[in-house]
């Protein structure tokens, strides 16, 4: 098996596929970190631009540049990187993205002072678009109940632990080449480790063309996505569920029905019961993020759709008096109208 360099305290995973006008910005924000015990591998999936290049041209001996002469995706190329690591931990940086030069030994000294945390993130501050920080909850509680429907520790901010990597053989799904790779592999980690987010805006998450996300249906590779988490939770995925729970996640069909809204309600229920029952995390958690999600959907759709909203509102276990004061407004200016 190929192999880095020695054992150091960090590897840096970054895979490469044609981002060369970004790659030099990434590989320069970590040789500027304040933590100088890490080797960085950069894991080229046969790229067709001059980004193998630019990183070959970078004269530090903690670079290795590792260059594929097939495209094997990027779940391949992650792979090749987790097998050549040395790193007690290992950091993920994407290619076009760039670090806080105090993210490593943040991250690193959070691992070293909590040994049950298996990934740790942090906040995400998003550039070249509209400028959003993405804020992650701290607590394992609170990052399984959002692990349900999204990253409960976002993948190119993450630090994991190797050895639970390495103890349970965990790697990316090499098959799946649509979005959602990165977040199927944090919750195989989760499995056997816990969650945890700094609240710190360590890493730097460029937005634009170049994301696997752009220019993609959000909600067909969303039902792909969803079906499967929804099956590895034990959790129904039939065609209902899956639009259910998709809804509650904040991807919306381009024509939300009343009869939606009332599954939505029912998939909530639901949620609250099988959390109980199975006891994936505590109830006070999972409700938190339930009713944060319920309020998404319902304000949502009430600016465009009051009277399907108003599906939601009246349905079992859905009723708040905020809720129908907004309700309440929006017929009446819909009616005015």
């Amino acid at each position: 098996m190929e192999r880095s360099m020695p054992h150091c305290k960090v590897s840096v995973l970054m895979t490469l596929h044609n981002k060369g006008p970004y790659v030099l910005e990434a590989v320069q924000s970590v040789l500027a970190s304040t933590l100088e015990d890490f080797e960085l591998l950069v894991v080229d999936d046969a790229s067709t631009d001059d980004g193998p290049a630019i990183v070959r041209s970078i004269v530090d001996p903690r670079v290795k540049l590792f260059v594929s002469e097939t495209n094997q995706g990027r779940p391949a190329a992650a792979n090749r990187g987790l097998d050549l690591a040395a790193g007690e931990y290992v950091a993920v940086l994407d290619a076009d993205d760039r670090m806080s030069v105090d993210r490593l030994a943040k991250q690193a000294g959070f691992l070293d002072r909590n040994s049950n945390v298996g990934a740790v993130g942090s906040w995400l501050p998003a550039f070249g678009g509209d400028g959003r920080t993405y804020a992650m909850p701290t607590t394992d509680p609170d990052c399984r109940a959002l692990a349900l429907f999204g990253m409960p520790v976002s993948y190119p901010a993450a630090m994991f632990r190797r050895s639970v990597i390495q103890e349970h053989h965990l790697r990316c799904d090499t098959d799946w080449l649509t979005p959602g790779m990165d977040y199927l592999f944090v919750l195989k980690v989760g499995a056997h480790a816990a969650y945890a987010n700094i609240e710190e805006r360590l890493t730097h998450y460029r937005v634009g063309e170049q994301n696997m996300r752009h220019g993609r249906d959000p909600w067909a590779d969303g039902r792909i996505l969803a079906t499967e988490v929804l099956k590895r939770m034990g959790l129904p995925h039939d065609e209902r569920s899956v639009r259910a729970h998709l809804m509650l996640g904040g991807v919306l069909p381009r024509d939300p029905s009343g009869s939606d809204m009332r599954a939505v309600a029912g998939w909530i229920s639901f949620l609250k019961r099988w959390c109980a029952s199975s006891g994936y995390c505590p109830a006070d958690a999972m409700d938190r993020e339930l009713q944060k999600r319920s309020e998404w959907l319902f304000m949502d759709v009430l600016r465009s759709q009051p009277r399907i909203a108003g599906s939601f509102l009246f349905s079992p276990g859905q009723f708040r008096w905020p809720r129908a004061r907004h309700y309440a407004a929006a017929v009446l200016r819909r009616g005015r109208a």
